[in-house]
């Protein structure tokens, strides 16, 4: 496969996909008054969300976390343990008993391009695409907590989110599908421990290398289209380009897409797509018939080929969206036999029939 999927530095590895009955309590809260009919957002929500986003540069905490996503395979659920050093970073630990157990990763905080963030979705992209309301006061794992809910234009919901009311930690999330009827991915704090043990971490785990990647900034959008590269500045579902990164060694470019809630990246590498590598993934075709490969999961791939470029999708977005945002992209169509071919094949058949043995043939076997 001619991608490179070294980028892609992500902890959340499957430990199952048998947990279909695994849920998240949905509280009871006393809700705000309605929101205005121009969906402003909630001053109060507002202010959760941002304190949200700065915790992990103030608080110091040792956590279990579970995260678990919805698609069309079932749930797939993997169990974390995070060791968070405010300032510093997390080192992130998977727990189970398959082949991840004890495989380890440490992700380094930083700063985001678009500013502050909240479980790895930009902030300002959330305000701009999502009405934000304060539903009121609750509790998750004992921990006294507020409830902000991120409601559609056509106010279904999108999300939840769980805030700390004593840290500023965001202890749960949960994202909905278009309809806002079901949960398609849960991220929940099972155990929390906050205090100034775990203020540092002194021996640091080795992160990815590198591999002289290097950021290009979205103002370079345009110049990447005039060379071939595709780099819609939305896509389906809201999802705007606020990034994109360079591969030097692999020759892939990566163009990162959120609206705040779900984050797609899509690596774009010259060559060849070759089926054969794509071990665990699923053939499947778009509307129009193209083929392109698919696997669901924390995070979900789309991977295929067009025009001799190879498309790697990545992201955390619902199943019912990503069929829209691969076939927003270019496909290439499996080449049709010609008129002249079909006739051929007919009247060799229609010939074959007229034969005695042709005419025995079924019967034979």
């Amino acid at each position: 496969m001619a991608t490179s999927t070294k980028s892609l530095q992500r902890v959340a590895v499957l430990v199952g996909t048998a947990l279909l009955s695994f849920g998240l309590p949905v509280p009871h809260a006393q809700a705000e008054s309605p929101p205005p009919a121009d969906r402003a957002d909630s001053p109060s929500a507002i202010t959760w969300l941002e304190r949200a986003a700065s915790a992990p540069d103030r608080v110091s905490f040792h956590a279990t976390q579970q995260v678990t996503s919805w698609g069309p395979q079932g749930a797939s659920s993997a169990v974390l343990d995070v060791v968070h050093a405010a300032q510093q970073g997390s080192q992130i630990t998977v727990l189970g008993t398959g082949e991840s157990d004890g495989v380890k990763a440490f992700i380094q905080r930083t700063e985001h391009s678009l500013g502050p963030t909240v479980d790895g979705g930009p902030l300002s992209l959330l305000q701009a695409t999502y009405q934000l309301v304060l539903a009121g006061e609750t509790s998750t794992i004992g921990r006294s907590a507020v409830l902000v809910e991120a409601r559609r234009d056509d106010q279904t919901l999108a999300a939840r989110f769980w805030i700390d009311k004593v840290t500023g930690l965001l202890l749960q999330r949960q994202l909905f599908t278009v309809d806002g009827t079901k949960v398609v991915r849960a991220t929940v704090f099972t155990a929390l421990d906050v205090g100034p043990k775990q203020e540092f971490i002194s021996h640091l785990p080795p992160m990815l290398p590198e591999g002289g990647e290097s950021a290009l900034g979205k103002h370079e959008a345009g110049r990447l289209r005039s060379e071939g590269w595709n780099c819609a500045d939305q896509l389906p579902a809201s999802l705007r380009l606020y990034d994109v990164h360079t591969d030097q060694a692999s020759g892939s470019i990566q163009f990162a897409y959120s609206d705040g809630l779900f984050n797609v990246s899509v690596f774009e590498q010259r060559g060849a797509l070759d089926p054969a590598a794509l071990t665990g993934y699923t053939a499947a075709t778009t509307h129009e018939g193209a083929p392109v490969y698919l696997r669901y999961g924390m995070p979900s791939y789309a991977v295929w080929e067009s025009n001799g470029i190879v498309y790697t999708l990545v992201g955390d977005i619902p199943f019912d969206v990503m069929d829209q945002v691969v076939a927003a992209f270019p496909h290439e169509l499996p080449e049709q036999p010609r008129a002249l071919d079909r006739m051929g094949k007919g009247l060799a058949k229609m010939a074959l029939w007229l034969t005695p043995m042709g005419a025995l043939s079924s019967k034979l076997g």
